[in-house]
């Protein structure tokens, strides 16, 4: 990953979106859990390991775990499950790990009925949890993505402020440092914007922003923030319709060289479905018909892009996950799920998949993994959301 000197925002980096889903079908039998004491939570940020002391890293994937989805728990190869962060408060959300896989931040909400949510960051070498301060406290996180080994960039509100359909400041916080400042265009402007996510190499941000409501509709943007030049651009334009979670950008997801963005679209004025724009514009993949789509997960390796929903009619039955090969005409489906996929993330080497499938009550989904091709489906963790890979410092007893 190279590194970039800016003059308002450091090196970008991608977030993965990870993912959460309750699996149809005969289960194979779910591995042996071992849990261990949680990490305590402090203020203060950890100092950066040297790459000395970073020493014993193995694959893993953290999840948001537990019935309430508000502790994280991380999975190994073998299976064996050990507890980072003990149950407790609001639930969990939005797992990703730093490059280097050192660091794991999470946004946790207030309680099932207040979403408002704060920032978080799990050091796995040292063990600290602690709270991220963003522009102002206290404040409301919308999102967030990795922009290098220490560095993150969040879309904040004040708390109190409206979140929905609104613009929120881009702040770049080094956690390691305890510094931060607003991002910055080219002219100084701070750029605003909710939904934010990052290109694996550091250079370019994805997120949407929001126009002026006519009595039907809010104009919304899909734009790119370039870190080389400070440069912001529009992708595409859309209307929101005025009606409950309709979206023409949902979970704006760029991929991991930064030349196309993947966005769902969400409501029943404007159908459900993914489309993928390249960052000049031009679209790539719209694929209609879905129900329920999930936030999708890109990989570099053979460029493909995973997403769960359902090629039919709402309450078919047929949910699925789903693969778009970078260049085909459509997405094709890998797994029956039966319920639909809320979150899922590939491996770092992309041959597997970790998703969740949601339960009949709404509440937790189970999390699942199945090989790339579709092959080998089986049970990881009976409650557990929102996976994140790495390669991370985690010692199993």
């Amino acid at each position: 990953m190279r590194t970039i000197a800016l003059p308002a925002v450091a090196l970008l980096a991608v977030v993965v979106a990870a993912g959460v889903a309750a699996c149809g079908g005969s289960p194979s039998p779910a591995a042996t859990v071992t849990v261990t004491a949680s990490a305590s939570a402090t203020t203060a940020a950890s100092p950066s390991p040297t790459p000395s002391a970073v020493t014993n890293t193995q694959l893993v994937v953290a999840v948001a775990s537990g019935p309430k989805a508000n502790g994280i728990s991380v999975v190994n190869g073998s299976g064996t499950v050990k507890q980072l962060v003990a149950p407790s408060g609001g639930p969990i959300r939005d797992l990703a790990w730093a490059p280097g896989g050192v660091r794991l931040a999470f946004l946790r909400a207030v309680s099932d009925t207040n979403m408002t949510s704060s920032l978080f960051v799990y050091n796995a070498h040292t063990k600290q949890l602690y709270q991220v301060g963003v522009g102002i406290a206290p404040a409301n996180v919308e999102s967030f993505a990795w922009v290098g080994a220490t560095q993150l960039v969040a879309s904040y509100f004040p708390v109190g402020a409206k979140s929905y359909r609104a613009d929120g400041t881009l702040w770049l916080r080094d956690v390691a440092r305890n510094s931060g400042e607003a991002v910055k265009d080219s002219a100084g402007h701070v750029v605003k914007g909710v939904a934010v996510s990052s290109s694996a190499d550091g250079t370019r941000l994805a997120f949407v922003t929001y126009g002026a409501a006519s009595s039907t509709a809010v104009a919304e943007q899909l734009r790119v923030y370039d870190a080389d030049d400070l440069s912001v651009s529009t992708v595409a334009t859309g209307q929101a319709p005025l009606e409950l979670d309709g979206d023409q950008f949902s979970y704006p997801l760029i991929s991991p060289d930064g030349t196309m963005v993947a966005t769902m679209q969400t409501g029943s004025d404007i159908g459900f479905g993914c489309t993928v724009y390249g960052t000049n514009g031009a679209q790539r993949l719209h694929a209609t018909g879905l129900v329920w789509p999930a936030p999708a997960s890109w990989t570099a390796h053979a460029p493909r892009l995973a997403l769960g929903g359902a090629q039919g009619s709402f309450g078919g039955n047929n949910d699925s996950l789903l693969i778009w090969p970078v260049g085909a005409a459509r997405v094709s489906a890998i797994v029956s799920t039966k319920r639909p996929i809320t979150s899922l993330a590939w491996t770092p080497k992309a041959s597997q998949i970790a998703y969740t499938v949601a339960q009949a009550n709404g509440l937790q989904g189970s999390l699942w993994i199945v090989n790339a091709d579709g092959t080998n489906r089986h049970l990881l963790l009976a409650d557990g959301s929102f996976p994140a890979w790495a390669i991370a410092p985690i010692a199993f007893p």
